[in-house]
């Protein structure tokens, strides 16, 4: 590259044309003993530039830095720093002899272009972003046989006709094959494949079963499609009754199959029966490296039935994991599993192991070496909360029934400075407090909440300046905030935030502000974060401390850190990291592929908690490796040495099955939190999914315990909980219909009887 900078001329005097995203790959030849494809860059920019040889023109492909990655020039200690730079730049001289050329497949449009520097048959592909127009790519084209020609001629290209360039079109003398059909690598597959012999599928024998039993599935035809990966393993069903998974073939087949379309399917097959999935969330999948195991759901006639896949040795199970990794990526992202970078994929990957953690962990775990007084006793029904509308109405006074028969609890919030929980039903807010036998009371209703002569309903709302306002967000002015004075229990402010910037969240700059008179906060839009001021005359929003995206992110939540750090998700799944507003994200989490609903950081910033809708993401956000070991991950970005040390935090399949089969109701997670307060450690988090709410220890998930959450169950959907401040102890739990205290003590491990019961 260095030789043709040198014969063109150091400095390109324009750039021509460009196209300003997409990702770049070496793809080899057929025979190449390597992978097929290999990302060069995951995101780039393609240009062509006129050199300062007459005729002459190159096409130059640069990495595009994206949010978490250090500018290549920075000094960060590392020894390959003095050649870093040539890697983020390709060059190559324009001619029609590489055969450049653009063309369509599922991934997108391609431009492609032979590498004459390489082994025979290896080429370039840029593989245009989705968000470019067709009408700048053919543009881009236009340029490159224009460049062809002035290089064969000699001569300019002005006024040249779309019919005389026709000769620097190439036409490749076979079709580019599907990328789904090579991406797999049949190397790693090949001793673990297994005849394509047809397995004869006989209905099951009718037994008698109750009403708690696991009934064997109907067979059903295997889906057809391109297979991703085959496998043998032992299989298992789970039997409620007794808790355990009984064997059900000591042999079954196993494939990973491309429907096409981002669909796939996971086949498993014994003589006897057929188990039949599409690969979604719903699976609920958890790989068990200590049991060689991987667990997983399937809907069997409208019931959810758990499964087990028991695996020879550690490798076995690796293989399939990737495999299953990649279509279950690959269906969410809508993206191939190849282009994402190592990093990412191992990321993936790691995510959804359950296994022994490293010394890190051991460290951490030892700097408090406090008991949580977690051992589980017989299960005995037992409440503090009393379901108003259907056990004792007659025990509450006339304001309390008169507001849970306004409508359905809603929103929950927690005072920082009194003992005060403020909860939303309908245009209503229910002021409690808790009593002397650990109950809530509601002390007074703020009722008929209305913006002129409209009614109002709060959907989102925050505690502010000492918990004497309330900051509130609904109805159809997203682009609005409201205050309530707490003092008059009226809504006195009217903020435009900006005009037509949605506020899709809103909460405090630093984590602690709830107990301060700090009159700032921040507030998220789909494409950027703000610092909003409500001192400002006009719009609120403070235009020097925001950072707005050129494309849609689709930001859904963020939290703060005590000192003020940021963490902003999206729906898309990845997560930004940043140190202050107004620049960059320091450091890039990426997606799993779920969508994230809810973000909770601790006060120091170490461990960061998301919510999605079948399971909880627990990330330490401490680098461990490099120059910048015992950094966070909000001042030095993790690259690609220091993925991120992760967690899934799931319930057990065949627990999702039992509560699927009592509520009729899938697993979704209200949104998850550490207990907080000013001196108190996080060591437990909160959730719930229809009528349980749910708690993990935070040291047991991080000594890898597998189904180390308690949960209890009670008479109507959790609409959200979270502790009391300064302590994980008590739980505050809002019901559709009540609000209460449980006791940490109260919940207890998941199991039939658990489950099943209510107080």
């Amino acid at each position: 590259m260095n030789i043709l900078k040198r014969f063109l001329g150091s400095t390109p005097k324009s750039q021509l044309s460009m196209i300003p995203s997409g990702q770049f790959y070496l793809k080899r030849s057929p025979g190449s003993p390597k992978s097929a494809n290999e990302c060069l860059f995951t995101d780039a920019v393609a240009s062509i530039r006129e050199t300062s040889t007459p005729y002459n023109y190159i096409l130059v492909v640069q990495k595009a830095y994206e949010e978490g990655e250090e500018p290549s020039k920075e000094d960060d200690g590392d020894d390959d720093d003095s050649t870093y730079g040539l890697a983020d730049e390709r060059i190559f001289l324009i001619d029609s002899a590489i055969n450049i050329h653009v063309y369509n497949k599922s991934s997108g449009t391609v431009v492609s272009w032979l590498n004459k520097e390489g082994d025979e048959g290896e080429s370039f592909e840029f593989v245009v972003d989705e968000s470019v127009k067709n009408a700048d790519v053919e543009q881009f084209m236009r340029t490159i046989r224009s460049c062809c020609f002035e290089r064969k001629y000699r001569r300019s290209s002005v006024g040249v006709t779309d019919n005389q360039l026709e000769e620097f079109i190439y036409d490749p003398d076979k079709q580019f094959s599907d990328v789904a059909s090579t991406e797999a690598d049949d190397d790693e597959f090949d001793e673990w494949a297994f005849q394509d012999a047809k397995e004869s599928i006989t209905t099951p024998t009718k037994s008698k079963t109750n009403a708690n039993a696991s009934k064997k599935p109907v067979p059903l035809e295997p889906a057809l499609g391109t297979e991703i990966a085959t496998a043998s393993a032992e299989l298992r069903l789970y039997d409620p009754v007794s808790e355990t998974f009984k064997l059900v073939a000591s042999d079954c087949k196993i494939k990973v199959i491309d429907l096409g379309s981002w669909n796939y399917w996971l086949s498993v097959v014994t003589t006897d029966i057929s188990v039949q999935t599409s690969i979604t969330p719903a699976v609920n999948p958890i790989f068990n490296y200590e049991q060689l195991s991987f667990i997983f759901n399937a809907d069997n006639q409208g019931r959810l039935v758990s499964w087990l896949l028991r695996f020879e040795s550690p490798r076995l199970l690796l293989l399939f994991q990737t495999a299953y990794m990649k279509a279950s990526y690959e269906g969410l992202n809508q993206i191939r599993w190849e282009k994402a970078e190592d990093s990412e994929r191992k990321y993936n990957l790691d995510a959804f192991k359950i296994e022994d953690d490293d010394s890190e962990t051991e460290k951490y775990l030892a700097e408090d070496e406090s008991d949580e007084s977690e051992e589980e006793e017989e299960y005995v029904p037992k409440s503090k909360i009393k379901t108003a509308k259907k056990h004792d109405p007659e025990s509450e006074d006339e304001e309390t029934q008169q507001f849970y028969h306004q409508s359905k609890n809603k929103n929950l919030t927690i005072s920082y400075t009194n003992d005060r929980t403020y909860v939303t039903n309908g245009n209503n807010i229910g002021v409690f407090k808790s009593t002397e036998d650990d109950d809530m009371k509601l002390t007074t209703a703020i009722k008929n909440l209305s913006l002129g002569s409209k009614e109002f309903v709060p959907d989102q709302m925050m505690l502010h300046e000492q918990d004497s306002s309330l900051i509130m967000k609904g109805g159809l002015q997203n682009d609005t905030l409201y205050r309530m004075d707490l003092t008059k229990g009226k809504v006195v402010d009217e903020w435009k935030v900006k005009e037509d910037v949605p506020v899709v969240a809103f909460g405090p700059s630093k984590k602690f502000n709830q107990l301060t008179l700090e009159k700032t906060f921040l507030g998220i839009s789909e494409k950027g974060l703000f610092k909003i001021d409500p001192r400002l005359n006009g719009n609120k929003l403070v235009e020097s401390e925001s950072k707005t995206y050129a494309t849609k992110n689709d930001f859904s939540s963020f939290g703060t850190t005590a000192n003020g750090f940021i963490a902003v998700a999206s729906n898309k799944g990845d997560i930004r990291l940043y140190d202050k507003l107004g620049i960059r994200a320091k450091s890039l989490i990426p997606a799993i592929g779920d969508a994230i609903k809810n973000l909770d950081v601790s006060a120091d910033g170490k461990w960061l908690l998301a919510t999605c809708a079948t399971y909880l993401i627990l990330i330490d956000l401490t680098l461990h490796k490099g120059t910048n070991a015992g950094s966070l991950a909000f001042n030095k970005s993790f690259g690609k040495d220091n993925i991120p040390k992760t967690k899934i935090l799931r319930i057990r399949p065949e627990h999702v099955a039992h509560m699927k089969e009592i509520t009729g109701e899938s697993l979704n997670f209200t949104g998850a939190y550490f207990n907080t307060g000013t001196d108190a450690k996080e060591q437990t988090i909160v959730s719930s999914s229809g009528p349980y709410a749910i708690t993990w220890s935070l040291k047991k998930v991080l000594r890898g315990e597998e189904g180390s959450y308690l949960i209890k169950r009670y008479g109507s959907n959790v609409v959200g909980d979270n502790f009391k401040f300064g302590t994980d102890k008590n739980v505050v739990v809002a019901l559709e219909d009540d609000v209460g205290i449980a006791q940490k003590r109260e919940f207890k491990k998941a199991n039939k009887n658990s489950l099943s019961l209510f107080d």
